[in-house]
C-alpha cells in the first residue's frame, strides 16, 4: 500500500493498493474483457440505459439523459418521478453466483 500524496497517513482510506497480478494475467484479463464486450454487444444484453462500463459513455451522458427526460416532462406537463439509489459497496453485498448464472444463461462463449 502506498500513501496518496498530501493525505493523512493515519487514515486507512488514504492508501493505494498494489496490484500483485502478473503482466500475463493482465493481458489475459484484457482479452477476456474484449471478448465479453463483443459478445454482449452482439446479443444486446446491456440495455441502452446502462452507461457504466461502456466505451464513450459516462456519468455526464447519464446526467444529460436524465435532465432531458425531466425537461421533456415539464414541457409537456407530464408527471415526473425519479428514484435514485446509492449503491455504495453494492458488489460486496451481491449474490456472487448471479454473474455465473447469467454467463451460462446467455451462452457466453468459452475463451
Amino acid at each position: 500500500m502506498f500513501l496518496k500524496p498530501g493525505q493523512n497517513h493515519k487514515l486507512p482510506g488514504n492508501y493505494r493498493p498494489i496490484s500483485l497480478l502478473s503482466n500475463l494475467g493482465k493481458i489475459y484479463e484484457k482479452v477476456i474483457l474484449d471478448s465479453l464486450k463483443e459478445h454482449c454487444s452482439d446479443l444486446q444484453i446491456i440495455p441502452n440505459e446502462q452507461y457504466g462500463f461502456r466505451p464513450n459513455y459516462g456519468c455526464v451522458h447519464q446526467l444529460l439523459r436524465v435532465t432531458n427526460l425531466i425537461t421533456h416532462g415539464f414541457n409537456n406537463t407530464l408527471y415526473n418521478g425519479r428514484v435514485f439509489l446509492d449503491v455504495h459497496e453494492a458488489f460486496d453485498r451481491m449474490w456472487h453466483n448471479d454473474p455465473i448464472y447469467k454467463l451460462i444463461a446467455n451462452k457466453l462463449p468459452h475463451i
